[in-house]
């Protein structure tokens, strides 16, 4: 079975991708972390197949989580998705260049997030969409 951690601080967000998984993804594992220094201890645990990762987190924020994960030799290859409501070109334009594999914009639509978790899920690396 995949697994795929959610990085998010807000319960109600965490409650729908729940739900979504569910619906959508039923044979998908969703482990769950509310900070990026919570998502970082599941993350080498875990070692889940995609992370989606909130950039709006509090204390250590999603950049900072990301850079972590791509330095430790136990997560530097698993495909980091961000979801975000910052959605200016610079924000789409940071996350690419950082690193993210990914980029989707707050509030999601269930299609193209569903579809672009099976891509990375089935080893679509990096994606351009947004």
């Amino acid at each position: 079975m995949q697994k795929v951690l959610y990085v998010e601080d807000n319960l109600l967000n965490m409650a729908l991708m729940h739900h979504l998984f569910k619906k959508n993804l039923p044979s998908v594992q969703l482990l769950k972390a509310e900070t990026g220094e919570q998502g970082l201890e599941i993350a080498e645990q875990q070692l889940p197949d995609l992370i989606i990762m909130d950039i709006g987190l509090p204390g250590m924020n999603g950049y900072e989580t990301l850079e972590c994960l791509q330095r430790s030799a136990g997560t530097c290859d698993i495909p980091v998705l961000a979801i975000s409501a910052f959605a200016q070109l610079s924000d789409l334009a940071m996350a690419r260049d950082t690193g993210f594999a990914g980029y989707i914009t707050k509030p999601i639509q269930v299609r193209v997030f569903t579809e672009t978790v099976q891509e990375l899920l089935a080893g679509a690396g990096r994606l351009t969409r947004n």
